[in-house]
């Protein structure tokens, strides 16, 4: 991969304050007000589990997931505006083009979980041991590889038209149906069998996977979601290679 390519795709990224505004606030915010929901439509339900242990890790997520697929309205732009047939006739490979987005969405989805996190102990009064923290932050960063992918996939398949659809449409289905919005042990259960098709579930089980005992709840073992994680990461890679050799061929 191109050092200094992925040097200018993360400074133009930077140049976009609402960008790293919406990953950052939005997150967080919604995490906040899914507490306090939640404390208001089930306020016994803090003896048996407290709502902004539980939460975090689907938030954590949540936050993930927006960075990854935003990757897609970026390239959508560029193939528009013929930025992809230009690169093709520099040194930079199709592979070292693709991976540089790729690195771009991983690093935007560095902070969102850090906030979360910081939300989560300076006012939501949650405590948890060292292994916890990192299994909320830095693996459900880790994590997001897929979602980086899938919207990397969704920017060689959309255009200018339909490309904020497909964006906000594929995080709803991926956040609903993965259980980031709801924990899956309030709903019926045949909702959680659903929920084992999508990587959003996945990704939230890897952030719960180290801190089951502070929550209360079973979680997936860390080895099941990251294989999970893993197939995804490879069926979607192997989907945008696919796209991007088609369009290669077709301009």
């Amino acid at each position: 991969m191109n050092v200094g390519y992925l040097k200018l795709e993360l400074r133009r990224v930077l140049r976009e304050p609402g960008t790293l505004l919406f990953v950052l606030g939005f997150p967080a915010a919604f995490y906040v007000l899914e507490v306090i929901i939640f404390q208001a439509e089930w306020p016994d339900s803090h003896d048996a589990y407290d709502p902004a242990t539980i939460l975090m890790p689907s938030m954590a997520a949540w936050g993930v997931l927006i960075s990854g697929m935003l990757v897609g309205a970026r390239v959508v732009n560029e193939r528009q505006a013929g930025w992809q047939r230009q690169l093709r006739l520099t040194p930079l490979s199709s592979s070292g083009y693709l991976l540089g987005k790729v690195s771009v969405g991983m690093l935007v989805a560095v902070p969102p979980p850090l906030a979360v996190a910081f939300v989560a102990a300076a006012f939501l009064g949650v405590r948890l041991d060292p292994a916890a923290w990192v299994s909320v932050t830095l693996l459900v960063t880790l994590g997001g590889l897929p979602f980086a992918i899938l919207g990397l996939l969704v920017g060689q398949v959309g255009t200018r038209e339909n490309v904020q659809q497909i964006t906000i449409i594929g995080m709803l289905v991926l956040a609903i149906f993965g259980g980031l919005f709801i924990p899956l042990q309030t709903l019926p259960e045949w909702f959680l069998y659903v929920s084992y098709v999508t990587p959003s579930y996945w990704l939230a089980e890897l952030g719960k996977s180290g801190m089951a005992a502070a929550i209360g709840v079973e979680a997936q073992p860390l080895l099941h979601s990251a294989a999970a994680l893993t197939a995804w990461t490879v069926a979607l890679a192997v989907a945008v290679g696919w796209r991007y050799r088609h369009d290669s061929a077709r301009t």
